[in-house]
């Protein structure tokens, strides 16, 4: 289809949609746009072509391989098109509320056009809520019908959800551009254009800005960023967990952090009151000693919730979980430092739909630079490539890459991706002590490895030698971080 029909459909000098041109055949960008018109549906867009190949999926995207999502085909939008959020007025084609719902890049299985025009398309999409591998299938159309009925399907890989998983579309439904909701964009007058103004132009209708809200006393004279809402004390707020990739992603969306080897912690002041909660909401408070308790009890803060990770660090300034271990199980407290790297509440406010580099900044901004005991965990702008070959060099962990501007999202279904550097040692196994918590599992190996053509059995001199609880060989053991 040509622009030629997307520009009849429309009076430009009404609706503030963009006109547009072809462009140059060359990007594989893809926006999906939240559309509230005579019935909510969302338009699936591919750049192809120097156009955006449109359909209308009038259930939404799911990531459900079950679900084929009704897609119909309709007329190319113009690229500028993917940039659109706004409203479309009331009598014009397409009326109603547009945001942006998700977008990023697709990449074809194979040649797209050959796919395109058999009716069968196969590719990755690598969006900011939307990722892996998707289908777009062409139905038989019925006699005498008009409309180009296509499927859209999940395929079925890491990303995929089941029956019975969070839906994301209920789950993620702000705008990926602004972080706005439908209704927030309805209600915004500077989004409506009117065609008859004074002075005859076509021109939007700029609304005054409306007044602050009083700041909350609690908040200290805190200046809320968008998304931050008015709500009670969480009891525990599931943890944000990364996904496992073997090298960081690309591009400036993204953030990265140094990966950390300890124990994750959610960490609630209420009150002066300290909990220090594990990732799977135990509490675990009394278990690291008065210092870390009393370096948070001491922050500017009535009620936050703090997500980071208690380490032990060695000369180099890399985490050592082993020695973590150890001094947990000699009762040992002094070594012990906090990583903080997300701030989730803060002074009555929760912060999970806040964007992450504003929620950092908030965090930022409460840990004192000369705490011994408590650290803000800095992140890079550069190349994740680039970030993740320096940690190795350093013997650190890795890196945990993050969307700048995404949401905080429990479980492993966001926007974190975590990349670890590989080191590999082979150890001889001398022998091995059952577990006393569980039947037929093991409690520990007695290892040692070559060095100079002797066999070394001394795991005090042996270097990097570690049995963590996360990369034992039987089922009972679970990850501590």
């Amino acid at each position: 289809m040509a622009l030629e029909t997307y520009q009849a459909k429309r009076d430009f000098k009404i609706t503030s949609e963009p006109r547009g041109r072809k462009g140059r055949a060359t990007g594989n960008s893809f926006v999906i746009q939240k559309h509230d018109a005579t019935r909510l549906h969302y338009d699936f867009r591919l750049e192809m072509d120097g156009v955006l190949k449109s359909w209308a999926v009038t259930k939404g995207p799911s990531l459900n391989p079950e679900d084929k999502r009704l897609a119909v085909h309709v007329e190319d939008h113009p690229l500028t098109y993917g940039d659109f959020e706004g409203i479309i007025p009331k009598g014009q084609y397409g009326g109603g509320t547009v945001i942006v719902w998700d977008r990023g890049i697709w990449t074809p299985t194979g040649d797209p056009h050959k796919a395109y025009k058999k009716g069968h398309m196969e590719f990755e999409l690598d969006g900011e809520k939307l990722k892996g591998h998707w289908h777009l299938v062409r139905m038989h159309g019925k006699p005498g019908e008009k409309r180009e009925n296509w499927l859209l399907i999940k395929g079925e890989d890491e990303e995929a959800r089941h029956e019975g998983e969070a839906d994301i579309l209920e789950e993620r439904p702000e705008s990926a551009k602004t972080g706005r909701q439908l209704e927030e964009v309805a209600e915004n007058p500077d989004a409506t254009w009117h065609s008859r103004p004074e002075g005859g132009k076509a021109v939007a209708a700029k609304a005054k800005t409306p007044a602050r809200k009083a700041k909350s006393p609690a908040a200290k004279e805190q200046d809320w960023p968008k998304g931050a809402k008015k709500a009670a004390m969480p009891d525990f707020i599931e943890p944000a967990l990364a996904k496992l990739k073997p090298t960081p992603p690309a591009g400036e969306r993204w953030i990265h952090e140094i990966k950390f080897d300890g124990y994750r912690l959610q960490v609630k002041i209420e009150d002066g009151r300290v909990t220090m909660l594990t990732r799977g909401g135990l509490d675990w408070t009394e278990k690291f000693g008065r210092n870390i308790v009393d370096a948070f009890a001491s922050l500017p803060t009535e009620t936050a919730v703090i997500d980071g990770e208690l380490v032990v660090e060695r000369d180099t300034g890399a985490s050592d979980f082993s020695a973590l271990q150890h001094d947990l199980s000699e009762g040992r407290y002094d070594r012990f430092v906090f990583y903080a790297f997300d701030l989730l509440y803060l002074d009555g406010y929760s912060l999970l739909d806040v964007g992450l580099l504003e929620r950092k900044h908030m965090l930022e901004k409460l840990i004192p630079e000369n705490s011994g005991k408590l650290r803000y965990s800095a992140h890079f702008n550069e190349n994740g490539g680039l970030v993740l070959n320096h940690a190795c060099r350093l013997s650190l962990e890795g890196v945990v890459s993050k969307q700048r501007d995404s949401h905080y999202v429990s479980g492993r279904k966001g926007e974190w991706i975590k990349s670890k550097c590989s080191q590999r040692q082979e150890f001889v196994i001398g022998g091995y002590v059952p577990s006393t918590a569980m039947k037929n599992a093991i409690g520990s190996l007695a290892m040692g490895y070559y060095e100079d053509g002797a066999l070394n059995m001394s795991a005090a001199s042996a270097p990097a030698i570690r049995l963590r609880r996360r990369s034992c060989f039987t089922n009972a053991c679970r990850r501590s971080s």
